[in-house]
């Protein structure tokens, strides 16, 4: 496995870099937070120098160069993540793609985009809208993440459930090596089986690998009808059913089946101060989106699979929405969902993947753990509230918890059991965030010891001398 030596960074390597033409911002003491600060202000890092290369092969002398000196360099985009994986926690060099921002091409035959790895996700979506396209990927965080962090984190979203995964869409990478080589493997073609599809291996590596400097990606056509149906219901396994008949009843057209349960639309409202998107208060929340082509069309599948609903006994309350205004406000509503917890309290945010047959127990189990421990239940307990939303239509849930501080005994008792429980009952430890700073640890309850080796083996050929983010993703499984 790839040792990690750290050597500071020195006023030689500075002037290295400047005599590069590389820009940078450097600190006596540290960088302020938005380079040292995760999203949810739970992890924090120390580094004093931040490079911001415009190119390819910029990024190449950079690593070349710290490779060659043992620095360590954490990539770094919008940092939107919230595992804590583009933190530099031991002082490393920051190399900010933020500056490598060009669509480098585009084909509106064939739907595919060539872009560089610090494009903002909410502005390619805008360009790519100008075309006649979508941006198969969508995040919350759409704002700030940039489409290199999509693809090293291996991001799920909204949307997963129509247009699938990145390891579905990238059709290639281009990528720095720890060494300084630049990878080329940007190709534009859906179909190629030419040997091994490298590109995958950096698709979730969290930049433990190299840099992902240009990402080629298949794009989805602009819908030419949307509209969304949030459902009011009193039990969670009408959820489950609900999925069921809307795969039946609307099939081709669902983009996107989210479910909240009470107090996450609670919460929204009072630290969001937005209206809910029903009148009356529920169990369970789920919203549905459908995309297609055909106004009459949607909107006659989407009556016919209400009407299902009702004669299932399924719904206490649906509401339509197709105006776009309407529907940017409902979404606006889910996609603020993490933002309104932060501000409750000190959130742990859990990322899982789980059988559905597990999806609610997991809530369940948690709030009886904590009860049975003494730290969930009463006014003064040191946690304030337990809640789970997530992504039905691929298995992903979040559930957060929300206390009055970090550490201490909330989080002893939450880990390592929450990650036992999950890899118990069949689920994966990270569904979507990544592993980050912190879950490579927890690895061993969803992977087998041999997948687990065989990550470090790769590890330890393409960055032997542990430069790459280290201590993070597998580095500490």
């Amino acid at each position: 496995m790839a040792s990690a030596v750290n050597n500071p960074v020195t006023s030689e390597d500075i002037a290295y870099f400047a005599s590069a033409g590389i820009e940078m911002i450097h600190s006596d003491n540290k960088l302020e937070d938005r380079f040292n600060a995760d999203m949810f202000d739970k992890y924090f890092g120390d580094s004093q120098l931040a490079l911001f290369p415009k190119t390819a092969q910029q990024v190449s002398t950079i690593l070349a160069y710290c490779n060659e000196h043992h620095i360590s360099v954490v990539t770094q985009g919008g940092n939107s993540g919230v595992a804590g994986g583009a933190i530099a926690h031991n002082g490393e060099v920051i190399l900010s793609l933020r500056d490598m921002n060009k669509v480098r091409e585009i084909d509106s035959v064939a739907g595919v985009i060539v872009a560089e790895s610090g494009c903002v996700l909410e502005d390619l979506d805008n360009f790519v809208q100008e075309h006649g396209f979508i941006m198969p990927v969508d995040l919350g965080g759409r704002k700030r993440c940039m489409i290199g962090g999509n693809v090293s984190t291996s991001a799920g979203g909204l949307r997963y459930l129509r247009y699938g995964s990145m390891h579905a869409n990238v059709l290639g990478l281009e990528v720095v090596l720890p060494d300084g080589r630049i990878l080329d493997a940007l190709f534009s073609l859906k179909k190629d089986a030419s040997g091994y599809d490298i590109k995958q291996l950096f698709i979730g590596a969290e930049g433990t690998l190299g840099v992902v400097t240009a990402v080629s990606i298949s794009l989805a056509p602009k819908p030419r009808s949307s509209q969304i149906a949030v459902l009011g219901l009193n039990e969670f396994s009408k959820i489950h059913r609900a999925f069921v008949l809307a795969r039946q009843n609307l099939g081709e057209i669902v983009s996107a089946f989210e479910f909240w349960e009470k107090r996450c639309n609670e919460i929204v409202v009072e630290f969001e101060k937005y209206d809910s998107p029903l009148d009356r208060d529920h169990e369970f929340y789920v919203m549905i989106e459908t995309r297609g082509s055909v106004v009459s069309h949607d909107a006659e599948k989407m009556d016919m699979f209400l009407e299902c609903l009702q004669d299932e006994g399924i719904v206490d309350e649906s509401r339509v929405f197709s105006e776009s205004e309407a529907m940017a406000a409902v979404w606006l509503f889910r996609s603020q969902m993490a933002s309104a917890h932060t501000k409750s309290g000190c959130m742990y945010v859990y990322d899982f993947s789980l059988p559905p047959k597990h999806q609610y127990d997991l809530l369940v189990a948690t709030k009886q753990h904590m009860t049975s421990l003494g730290l969930y239940g009463n006014d003064d307990s040191p946690i304030k509230d337990i809640t789970e939303f997530g992504h039905v239509g691929d298995q992903n849930l979040h559930l957060q918890v929300i206390a009055r501080e970090f550490g201490g005994a909330v989080e002893a008792a939450l880990e390592p059991w929450i990650y036992e429980w999950v890899g118990s009952h069949g689920g994966s430890v990270a569904a979507e965030h990544g592993l980050g700073a912190h879950k490579g640890k927890f690895l061993k309850y969803s992977k087998s010891p041999v997948v687990i080796q065989t990550m470090k083996d790769i590890k330890q050929m393409f960055d032997p001398r542990g430069i790459m983010n280290p201590g993070k993703h597998i580095s500490c499984a």
